[in-house]
């Protein structure tokens, strides 16, 4: 199983402007004295107030709430409903390109008959997760996108990745997990009775002497061979 930003794709910073404009054109009142910059101000200090607790308490806030919390406020709704708007916001706001060598890395992993699934930190579902990996051509090779928005609870808690585990049908135990992370991805799978894989590409030299640790893609794979034999 795998993380999915920085993992399997690389992401540019977050273009929270571009979405906010998106979701402004499909508004259908917007009072006159709302500004551009006055949503981003609400909207940055909502995402302060959020992301302090639910780190805390490892519980997801869906993106729908978190827009509901910044435009209700302004007094502000939409055409569309906001299911049908998360995409378009994502569309203007996410830029990603798959990590090199990922590709050949999963096709090889799956031509071994290896199931595989996604356990992602995001408070966008799982089917938008999975839309931006299709962009790459990677959405095929995953029978499962467990994103915690539709699970309410965040990395590291160990009910995401048991979940993810059920749904694929593996024991935890017979699970590599592989992320960027050391205290989302690597300590949660740890929790949840798992093999982590600190994927490392940047500081392959910090960390645990007892923990599996690759540079890139290439030596996962070589790695998942050579327990294969």
């Amino acid at each position: 199983m795998f993380d999915y930003g920085g993992t399997l794709v690389e992401e540019d910073p977050f273009d929270v402007r571009a979405g906010v404009d998106v979701l402004l054109a499909d508004a259908l009142d917007r009072p006159p004295n709302v500004s551009l910059d006055a949503i981003l101000e609400r909207g940055d200090w909502i995402g302060r107030e959020v992301s302090a607790r639910r780190d805390e308490y490892q519980i997801e806030t869906p993106w729908p709430a978190i827009t509901r919390l910044i435009y209700d406020y302004f007094g502000i709704c939409f055409r569309r409903p906001l299911s049908e708007l998360e995409l378009a916001f994502w569309d203007a706001s996410v830029t990603t390109r798959p990590m090199a060598g990922v590709h050949e890395t999963l096709l090889a992993i799956r031509d071994m008959g290896v199931p595989m699934a996604v356990v992602s930190n995001s408070s966008f579902r799982g089917e938008i997760i999975r839309y931006e990996l299709s962009r790459h051509g990677l959405a095929e090779y995953f029978t499962h996108i467990v994103a915690s928005a539709d699970y309410a609870v965040r990395k590291p808690n160990p009910l995401l990745f048991e979940t993810a585990a059920a749904l694929i049908h593996v024991r935890p135990s017979d699970v590599w997990f592989v992320g960027d992370r050391l205290d989302t991805d690597v300590a949660g799978a740890r929790a949840a009775g798992m093999q982590p894989v600190w994927f490392a590409p940047t500081d392959p030299a910090a960390g645990d002497d007892a923990l599996v640790r690759v540079a890139n893609w290439g030596e996962l794979l070589v790695a998942l061979r050579g327990l294969a034999h």
